[in-house]
């Protein structure tokens, strides 16, 4: 039995999602008693962490992050990855997300068990995991609260509430929405606490349309936009949900329309972030090519770097070098598209091919 994200949810978390959601499928209910056991066996040093470091966490003052931003599938990740091995920014590690009630005193003392646990590659591509791989945040926000895309793919039954809540914001409460902003700005705390103090980089696709919040949240943030041709993220985005849902889910489901919610989602945030970007001072945020990063990765960089501001690219160099040269051997996911999908493609996705110039 694979292990499953949210065996490092709380037991309120595990709660809340199965009384919203309507409960799991049968062959599930064995990894669910394992996310109850794993809740309910951490709870004493989850309560401990909480009283330990609530006051100390309110008192932090943190720099604000550098977001990582775009629809899934378009390169968040290889940059993410490449700009993580400069050493003066701190990220999301795989025991972070794994641990998030406990990342600051269970997940010290077990870090060499769990790194060993971690998988050697991500599923959907085969992109190499290390132990100091950057990560999503969201994966542990979803161990924190019920407001999160990922519990689309964990309860499909009701796929587009969950999935317009976590990426949209749709349909969220103003109690959901203080709950998601002080969950956020708690974990971020935390994990800046652990990676000793740096900036934070933090990749999430899912906050491509929470521009104008998370500049509210965190006054002087800058945004990293990286946009990919729509004619790979259509069938590359397929295959994201094809791979995750068989692998995630505790509820059937074969009713979802995949090519549906494609068309639909990736319309809908980059027209979002279109408009939120003419809203957003030039110097706040800059937006960046994959395939030009691809061809041209220590001038794209260094061209982030100028824009906005970041001190010490010289000394980085030389570590963006190394981290792509051992890569240079990858070989992405190659796609079939026949002539009828590339029509319906641009049919729904023509305004913005046009306006990236695809």
């Amino acid at each position: 039995m694979s292990p499953h994200p949210l065996f490092g949810s709380s037991i309120q978390n595990l709660w809340q999602l199965l009384w919203r959601n309507g409960g799991v499928s049968w062959k599930s209910s064995a990894q669910l008693s394992i996310a109850i056991g794993s809740a309910l066996a951490r709870l004493p040093l989850s309560l401990l962490e909480q009283i330990t470091y609530s006051g100390k966490l309110k008192h932090v003052q943190m720099e604000p992050p550098i977001f990582i931003i775009g629809h899934w599938r378009s390169g968040t990740t290889h940059l993410g990855n490449v700009l993580s091995q400069s050493p003066q920014f701190g990220f999301v590690t795989p025991v972070a997300t794994g641990l998030p009630h406990d990342l600051l005193i269970l997940g010290r003392l077990l870090k060499p068990w769990l790194e060993k646990a971690i998988p050697p590659d991500r599923l959907i591509d085969r992109v190499p995991v290390q132990v100091d791989s950057p990560q999503e945040d969201e994966f542990g926000v979803a161990n924190m609260i019920p407001v999160s895309f990922l519990h689309a793919l964990y309860f499909p039954k009701h796929f587009e509430r969950n999935f317009s809540q976590g990426v949209f914001l749709e349909g969220c409460s103003d109690k959901d929405l203080k709950r998601w902003e002080k969950a956020s700005v708690r974990y971020l705390k935390k994990v800046y606490l652990e990676q000793e103090r740096k900036p934070l980089l933090i990749r999430n696709p899912a906050y491509t349309t929470r521009i104008p919040l998370l500049r509210e949240m965190w006054p002087g943030a800058r945004f990293i936009h990286i946009y990919r041709d729509p004619f790979r993220i259509f069938p590359s985005m397929k295959n994201y949900f094809y791979k995750l849902l068989p692998a995630y889910s505790w509820q059937a489901y074969h009713q979802l329309d995949i090519d549906r919610i494609v068309l639909q989602t990736f319309k809908r945030m980059m027209g979002q972030l279109i408009n939120d970007l003419a809203n957003t001072p030039s110097h706040e945020y800059i937006e960046i090519r994959y395939e030009s990063l691809v061809q041209h990765p220590l001038q794209q960089l260094e061209t982030i770097y100028q824009h906005l501001d970041l001190p010490d690219f010289e000394q980085a160099k030389p570590r963006f070098k190394q981290y792509l040269d051992s890569i240079r051997g990858y070989t992405k996911n190659e796609y079939q598209q026949s002539q009828q999908q590339r029509e319906l493609i641009s049919g729904h996705w023509g305004e913005i091919i046009e306006h990236y110039s695809y």
